[in-house]
This record gives structure tokens, C-alpha cells and sequence, in this order.
């Protein structure tokens, strides 16, 4: 999935923040997926929610769940190389002391434990 150019936020929700923040019948699916704390892409806005895209999933919450950040080079799904393997960007959570993104990969369907920065990762070349 090639890398838009939208912007990005960390998702500040969890399943103790008020229900009513996140839009009805998306709660119960943000809870579901853990996302707090995730890089998520803001794809859309109205007057009363922001819709968020983490992967392909997508979920609309208040504005004052996100905190804006800039740095995010990839997303969630992207096929990366990292020494010369390819892999695939499976989860990205913003480290607020460092400020910046860590990637998480999974490659051949196996999670890697170890975080990536940015640098650490190239964008995969189609057949690689």
C-alpha cells in the first residue's frame, strides 16, 4: 500500500477513556485491537469526528483523542527491507520520549520482536 501523504497522529484512547470519545460501534472495535498509543493516519474530518486509519482498518474518534505528530515515513502494511529481508510493517507506536516512531515487523507471517527506527528500514522493491 503505497505511503500517503496524510497526516498522522498517535491514537490516546483506551478502554477507561469515555466511551462516547469514539463513534458508535467503533469502541468496542478500537478496544479490540489495543490501539492505543498506535501511529494511526487521519484520513477524514466533520464537524464531530476525525476518522482514523490504522492498516486498512478505520475508526472515527473526537479530535481530542489524537496527538499530531510528523516523522512517519511508513505504514502499517508496508513491505519494508530491513538487512537486506523483506518484511512488513505490522504495528507502529510512537515512543513520546524519543519522538519518534517505532516499527514493528512481521516477515514470512512471523512477528519480529525488535522495534526499527525509520532509519533501520528501506522501502521494499517490487519482486524483492
Amino acid at each position: 500500500m503505497p505511503n500517503a501523504p496524510q497526516q498522522t497522529a498517535v491514537l490516546l484512547w483506551t478502554a477507561e477513556n469515555d466511551p462516547t470519545l469514539a463513534a458508535p460501534g467503533d469502541a468496542e472495535h478500537l478496544v479490540a485491537m489495543g490501539l492505543h498509543q498506535r501511529v494511526v493516519r487521519v484520513s477524514a474530518r466533520s464537524d464531530e469526528w476525525t476518522e482514523i486509519r490504522f492498516g486498512d482498518a478505520r475508526f472515527r474518534v473526537q479530535e481530542k483523542c489524537l496527538h499530531r505528530v510528523s516523522g512517519v515515513t511508513f505504514d502499517v502494511g508496508d513491505a519494508v527491507e530491513v538487512q537486506g529481508k523483506r518484511s512488513v510493517v505490522r504495528d507502529i507506536i510512537w515512543h513520546f520520549r524519543d519522538a519518534a516512531p517505532n516499527y514493528y515487523l512481521a516477515r514470512e507471517g512471523k512477528r519480529l520482536s525488535k522495534r526499527y527506527l525509520a532509519r533501520d528500514l528501506s522501502r521494499a522493491q517490487n519482486g524483492s
